[in-house]
């Protein structure tokens, strides 16, 4: 037998059987493709049309929310003379700052244990047996020689990397407010009301100039008593004019929706509108520091994905204005979804596809995360332009 020619009928077989493999595998290929952009598609279909929803609502209020701003920047509170300085190196020490925690010894702010710790019902202030006669308001006096509060400096807890703004500690606010209420109950009962709206004022406006949105609310919730105080007393001042209800609502709604327009899922231009049309100082520094929480830790995913956001972002971040460094340093310092170890972790997602490669998910995780997190923030101001127009 020619050995030449046996070596040539070996070679035919396994060349029919390379191509086969080749084929089979082909198939396979096609079909792993095929199931991975369904995959891909059935993901997207899970959270793409609240991404949809929520650029739709920017876009149809976008306008309005502009208005709203104006107006609202036009409220007298927001034009009240006030001296400039930081009250951080007062307030910040005064305060306790982590749950459970006692106030410094030396601290003014300690309530004492007769009254209640949340403070008082200002609108059944006559009925009230709370006495406040004895409580010292002089440390309000000294808050009058500052205009802002940055809560990121001079601090017990100063911030470091990696910040997680979500869950990290922040200053007692709750006592405030509970402050607020005694001094306006002693002006009511003393026949000073004046005086003690002025202080009650000065204190609402600090908490919303810490440039947080937590604060900014609790200052909103400050403006309030006052208000109750206001309608709950016959025959007030002339010249006690507190922030009507309507505003106050009004407020309320643009600092919550504020980070809404000013986030990864807002559309580039509409968001630089939101931060930069007539009355937009009323929010702004608050919508960068509560979405630069959110960018930050979503960008190792997110980035790709909206680099011309990230982009005006940083810009802004760099050459806006701002009282406090609050918005800078949580971008800055800012906890990142690669940081397990601070309790954030990814949003859930379905048992199945947590065992797909990370890479694969770490496209969507963003746009899970944040189309759970960001449409709820805009309720308020949903409900504001339903509200019926204002008396004139």
């Amino acid at each position: 037998m020619d050995p030449t020619s046996t070596g040539m009928d070996l070679k035919q077989p396994r060349k029919r059987a390379l191509r086969i493999l080749l084929w089979i595998g082909g198939i396979l290929l096609v079909l792993i493709l095929a199931g991975l952009f369904a995959a891909d598609r059935w993901i997207l279909g899970t959270y793409e049309p609240s991404l949809v929803e929520l650029r739709k609502a920017i876009t149809e209020n976008i306008d309005f929310f502009c208005e709203q701003q104006s107006v609202l920047a036009a409220d007298a509170w927001f034009h009240e003379p006030r001296t400039e300085g930081d009250a951080g190196p007062l307030l910040n020490h005064w305060l306790a700052w982590e749950s459970g925690q006692e106030m410094p010894k030396d601290s003014p702010l300690v309530i004492p244990s007769q009254l209640p710790p949340r403070g008082v019902d200002l609108e059944k202030w006559r009925e009230s047996d709370v006495d406040v006669s004895t409580l010292d308001f002089a440390w309000m006096e000294r808050l009058h020689t500052y205009d802002r509060w940055d809560i990121m400096q001079n601090t017990p807890l100063e911030p470091k990397a990696p910040y997680n703004w979500a869950g990290d500690v922040l200053p007692d606010f709750v006592t405030l407010r509970a402050w607020a209420s005694f001094r306006l109950l002693h002006g009511l009962k003393t026949g000073q009301p004046l005086p003690a709206a002025r202080d009650v004022r000065q204190l609402a406006w600090l908490m919303y100039r810490t440039e947080s949105l937590i604060g900014a609310l609790l200052g909103a919730a400050v403006l309030q008593l006052e208000r109750e105080a206001y309608d709950a007393m016959e025959g007030p001042p002339p010249e006690w004019k507190p922030m009507r209800r309507e505003q106050i609502a009004r407020l309320k709604a643009l600092w919550m929706s504020a980070p809404v327009f000013s986030s990864v899922l807002a559309p580039v231009e509409l968001a630089k509108k939101a931060r930069s049309c007539d009355g937009a100082g009323v929010s702004r520094c608050i919508a960068l520091a509560e979405s630069a929480f959110l960018a930050k830790y979503f960008e190792p995913v997110a980035r790709d994905g909206y680099r011309e956001w990230y982009a005006v972002f940083q810009e802004e971040l760099a050459t806006r204005t701002c009282a406090t460094s609050t918005a800078k340093t949580i971008w800055e310092l800012g906890v990142t979804i690669k940081d397990p170890e601070q309790g954030l972790g990814p949003p859930e997602h379905p048992e199945w596809a947590q065992r797909l490669p990370a890479g694969y998910m770490g496209a969507h995780i963003a746009g899970m995360g944040l189309a759970g997190i960001v449409p709820n923030f805009m309720k308020d101001l949903h409900e504001l332009r339903k509200a019926p127009a204002e008396a004139p």
